[in-house]
């Protein structure tokens, strides 16, 4: 008499064909994970950052950095509103940044990409999903050999010593067929992978479009060089004033 557990995991692959639809089950789910996380997640993304890219592309006249600061606040909640979360936090980010120079333009003292974290939910979901596909297939490969077992050493205790080279091949032939689980969890995690690694490579060319546009709307004035820049000023205004004294005329003493 077994346990509860050990009773129901020996029912469940007492079937033949019980290990061969679990596998195909596994298959299955990698697809279908596939297709949720491209609707749900990357499709989205994708077509944000499409969006975001087509609006800075509309920009218009010789001087990108002037007209994008004059469409700023059309721009901005074109830019911002209902978006991918992580652009959302990205474009918060990027805006308070931003300042206005004394030709009417706008200066940012970052790069996009460094304003922005790295959209890679749909991949990461995918290799999440992967690393437990590879876990799902052998726990079921080892709960059938649990079964395998279990069966093997009844027969041994039903018929005695005489069968137990038929027990035997008979647990070879049920492991055997338990191992099928194993390899679907491993083809699905390398289906997984690969399709991440795909998407994660689509989005970052969507990305570095979508930066390098919105690099070339402002000014880069990063603190240093705004530091020369100051330095540069009061430099030249020392000079100026060395030289307004030199010119004026010692006053005589009373």
């Amino acid at each position: 008499m077994h346990d509860p557990v050990t009773s129901f995991v020996v029912s469940v692959f007492s079937a033949p064909s019980a290990a061969l639809i679990m596998a195909g089950a596994i298959l299955a789910l990698a697809i279908g994970l596939i297709f949720q996380s491209g609707h749900f997640e990357y499709a989205p993304l994708r077509h944000d950052l499409r969006r975001r890219a087509d609006v800075l592309s509309e920009l218009r006249g010789p001087d990108l950095q002037k007209a994008f600061a004059e469409a700023f606040p059309q721009l901005d909640k074109r830019l911002g509103g209902e978006a991918y979360p992580t652009l959302e936090l990205g474009w918060a980010a990027y805006r308070g940044q931003l300042a206005e120079t004394s030709d009417g333009r706008l200066a940012s003292s970052i790069h996009a990409v460094d304003a922005f974290e790295h959209a890679d939910g749909p991949a990461r979901t995918l290799e999440w999903w992967a690393n437990l596909m590879v876990a799902i297939g052998l726990v079921i490969t080892f709960m059938g050999i649990v079964a395998a077992l279990t069966e093997a050493v009844d027969a041994m205790q039903r018929q005695g010593g005489a069968a137990m080279q038929t027990a035997l091949m008979g647990l070879l032939a049920v492991a055997a067929t338990k191992f099928w689980t194993s390899i679907a969890g491993v083809l699905g995690s390398i289906v997984l992978r690969l399709v991440a690694r795909r998407r994660r490579q689509a989005i970052e060319s969507l990305e570095a479009h979508f930066f390098a546009l919105l690099d070339g709307c402002v000014r880069f004035a990063p603190p240093e060089k705004v530091m020369l820049e100051q330095l540069a000023v009061l430099t030249r205004i020392e000079t100026a004033l060395a030289g307004a004294a030199a010119r004026t005329p010692a006053q005589s003493p009373a």
